[in-house]
């Protein structure tokens, strides 16, 4: 039972409760710690965390405290929404009533159990939307064994990404989970989050300790449009195995942040999350909160993209 020492007592008690899997736990300070070979939490930046100030994920209850959560309670627990689930991660909901935010939040653990992420944010209403992601590590950091020769240290990621992204799904619409906002004038009703599906490749260099990469398919799936491919721009992995860059359209054209956790053994399994202040390059104020949780190419992960990857 991982066991995660908070300064939010509703946080520290469900962590501490939690069932499996780790807990994801971070708090609007960005500062974190572990106990025990518990779970590892990083400092996470504002510009990935956005409007996010705490989640607490154990594979099958998910909590969240948000600036902008229309909720009584400061840590919430959303509903689970299996209709909204996407490529392997779980979604969950939450909407107080038909005219308050409705929030869609994307979670998944690792299948080795060392990293989490989990995103989340709410459609937009009067003209505003808020959300943010979150990864965490259980365990400790233990890069790879690094070799000799000119692949040295070298090692690939892929696998499913998801987002949200605001202003796009009405009540009504085929994969709406909005409460029924009847009569209400459209001025005042919320919109449900739009779900972004799409694949995500890493190259990263133990020996130089380096990581970039890109995402790419990438499809608003309630609607089956698709957006551009993100590049995420190279960066420094750090000795803690964490990582923060920048993102940016092919055309060099920068458009958000990234940032992630390795874990595992031998650096088996990354978690991270993007948050995308720029779309598409046709689209005006979109946004987007995603996530990844990736495994190494090799016998573990026979993604598309692994099979062109060297042993």
């Amino acid at each position: 039972m991982s066991r995660v020492i908070w300064p939010l007592a509703a946080l520290l008690a469900f962590a501490a409760c939690s069932g499996n899997g780790p807990a994801v736990v971070d708090s609007a300070g960005g500062t974190g710690g572990s106990t025990d070979g518990g779970t590892e939490i990083s400092p996470i930046p504002d510009n990935l965390k956005v409007n996010l100030e705490a989640i607490a994920y154990d594979g099958t209850t998910l909590q969240v405290q948000i600036a902008g959560l229309d909720s009584t309670p400061t840590l919430v627990t959303f509903d689970r929404a299996e209709t909204l689930d996407l490529n392997g991660y779980k979604a969950f909901k939450m909407q107080e009533d038909a005219l308050d935010r409705m929030f869609v939040a994307l979670a998944k653990t690792s299948d080795d159990g060392s990293v989490t992420a989990a995103t989340v944010s709410d459609g937009g209403q009067f003209n505003r939307h808020y959300g943010g992601g979150i990864y965490s590590r259980n365990g400790a950091f233990t890069p790879p064994v690094i070799g000799s020769g000119p692949g040295a240290g070298q090692v690939s990621y892929a696998g499913d990404y998801v987002g949200v992204m605001n202003g796009r799904v009405q009540y009504g619409d085929p994969t709406s989970e909005l409460l029924d906002p009847g009569t209400a004038d459209p001025a005042i009703t919320p919109q449900q989050s739009s779900r972004v599906s799409g694949a995500i490749f890493l190259n990263a260099n133990f020996s130089e300790n380096l990581v970039n990469g890109a995402i790419y398919d990438r499809v608003i799936v309630d609607e089956g449009f698709a957006l551009d491919d993100v590049i995420l721009v190279p960066t420094t992995i750090g000795s803690d195995g964490t990582f923060i860059g920048t993102t940016e359209f092919e055309n060099q054209t920068p458009n958000g942040s990234y940032g992630g956790i390795f874990g595992g053994t031998s650096a088996n399994s990354v978690a991270g999350v993007v948050y995308l202040t720029e779309v598409e390059s046709s689209f005006d104020n979109e946004q987007e909160h995603g996530a990844f949780v990736l495994t190494k190419c090799g016998p573990d992960n026979t993604s598309p993209a692994c099979s062109y990857v060297a042993p």
